[in-house]
């Protein structure tokens, strides 16, 4: 059976700077297996007309779409749309939507034949082998009097032998220079906030080093030299950080740019990390600080202090670490002098940038159970995260608030909303004239330049000014030194 895998846009935004992994890793997966498989990735450009043509010349026998909660409908119409037109071709969906709503999905959308829950490299391929049904952990599917059955799925325990991404299928020549690597999977905190821990689990399962390094090799090998790590945890296991900068010393991968944008906790790291994670090439990376004081941290049930964040935020600083910072508002009992300390922990650091989120309660957290038991919802909670879908980035800074407290109404969030817009284009601004002191007072109109909205619409809709403005971020003038006497 002919596969295909179709990564659906869920927001106006076009472009993207490296393809998805989870699709790489399921095509990947196929491959290993002999399964004839295509990926089109929409977000490149393809309106769904011309991807319902693509399909009837392509001869699939199966379709798949990964579904996020945001958006959720429009991944679903896409599928309606194909099994209108090609009746006879299997429809199959997975990713984080499925795996929290289970097979209540499909009990809801007939468009849809079958859903996988939870990590489906294996799941998928043994359906596409032909195996029984029943028997494949995960999926979901109608029986022969139309009754939706579904068993538990299973978590990979061996990353290794998940085999890692060529992405072969993929329009690479249409993404940016950079490549992402996961090199674990999983989270142990609560944040309340958060549904990893409900999709990837509780225990943190990591790749072994020399498998890291292996798909370090193969891109650097055809030239790549950028890469970002996207685990929720890099740096939960101190010793294994320290591993992998030896195994990249080792093998020579020199020349490297490292990020770790999804983040690193505060109190997962140290100043010998950092040096030495600088030493091999990481160069930027974000810190979930979320509050400005420890009352509001605990209602997040963050687990970290704040004197522990403010240490890990000045000390990435001092080292010259491009540093992001992410912050929520509105989580339970967040007052406006709350808000008004993640401003002031935002504008004391020389940071690249800080980004201020609208708290969005997604199924199955606790903080989506908290709003229910208070009744605080604004609206329908699945609608409004269907409206999503048109400027993602900027509607979950801008947008409607999903719920209200008693400390902050619907007015005082859709104040905080445009004020903090402000705040965060402010610091950008300031961030980019940092990073661009290289070229001198030229770095003034590049920075004012960067920060518009107009820019940062242009840099997430194409993919030429992502490249060309890496080239020009990354830019070698020297050695790098460390910025130990930083202006704040």
């Amino acid at each position: 059976m002919k596969v295909l895998l179709l990564y659906n846009v869920y927001s106006d935004e076009l472009g993207s700077s490296r393809p998805p992994l989870g699709t790489g890793y399921l095509a990947q997966a196929l491959s290993d297996a002999g399964i004839d498989c295509d990926v089109l990735d929409m977000k490149l450009g393809y309106p769904e007309k011309d991807v319902l043509d693509m399909i009837g010349r392509g001869g699939y026998g199966c379709v798949g779409v990964t579904v996020y909660t945001v958006g959720h409908k429009k991944f679903f119409a896409l599928l309606g749309s194909i099994k209108e037109r090609y009746p006879s071709i299997i429809t199959v969906a997975g990713g984080p939507h499925i795996t929290i709503m289970g097979k209540k999905v499909l009990e809801e959308y007939g468009q849809m034949d079958f859903a996988f829950m939870g990590e489906a490299e294996d799941s998928f391929v043994r359906f596409c082998s032909g195996e029984e049904h029943a028997r494949i952990p995960g999926l979901a599917f109608r029986d022969a009097g139309g009754i939706v059955r579904s068993s538990p799925f299973e978590r990979p325990v061996d990353l290794d032998e998940v085999s890692w991404p060529r992405y072969e299928k993929f329009e690479l020549e249409k993404y940016a220079n950079e490549v992402g690597i996961i090199t674990s999977r999983g989270c142990p905190y609560p944040c309340i906030f958060c549904s990893v821990g409900l999709t990837l689990g509780k225990k943190v399962r990591v790749r072994s080093i020399g498998k890291i390094c292996d798909e370090l090799e193969y891109w650097y090998a055809r030239g790549k030299r950028i890469f970002n790590f996207l685990d929720d945890n890099f740096t939960f296991y101190r010793d294994r950080v320290f591993g992998l900068c030896a195994e990249i010393e080792k093998r020579e991968l020199k020349g490297l740019t490292l990020r770790a944008s999804n983040g690193i906790r505060a109190d997962r790291m140290d100043r010998e990390m950092l040096l030495r994670m600088k030493e091999v090439g990481f160069r930027s990376f974000g810190i979930g600080v979320e509050a400005g004081n420890d009352k509001v941290l605990k209602a997040l049930r963050k687990g970290e202090s704040m004197e522990q964040i403010e240490n890990a935020i000045s000390l990435a600083c001092d080292l010259g670490f491009e540093v992001s910072l992410f912050f929520v508002y509105g989580a339970p009992g967040e007052t406006l002098d709350d808000v008004e300390d993640s401003i002031r922990i935002a504008r004391k650091y020389p940071v690249f940038k800080a980004d201020f989120y609208n708290l969005i309660p997604f199924p199955g957290t606790q903080l989506w159970q908290w709003v229910e038991d208070h009744n605080a919802w604004t609206g329908d909670p699945m609608e409004m995260l269907n409206s999503m879908d048109k400027n993602l980035r900027f509607s979950r800074e801008t947008g409607r608030p999903f719920f209200t407290t008693k400390e902050l109404g619907d007015a005082e969030r859709s104040m905080l909303a445009s004020r903090l817009r402000k705040t965060t284009l402010q610091l950008q601004k300031k961030g980019i004239e940092r990073v661009f002191a290289k070229y001198g007072v030229m770095r003034y109109p590049l920075a004012w330049l960067a920060s518009t909205m107009f820019f940062q619409r242009l840099f997430f809709n194409s993919n030429f000014i992502r490249k060309l403005s890496d080239r020009v971020r990354y830019r070698r003038t020297g050695s790098v030194q460390l910025n130990t006497g930083v202006e704040r």
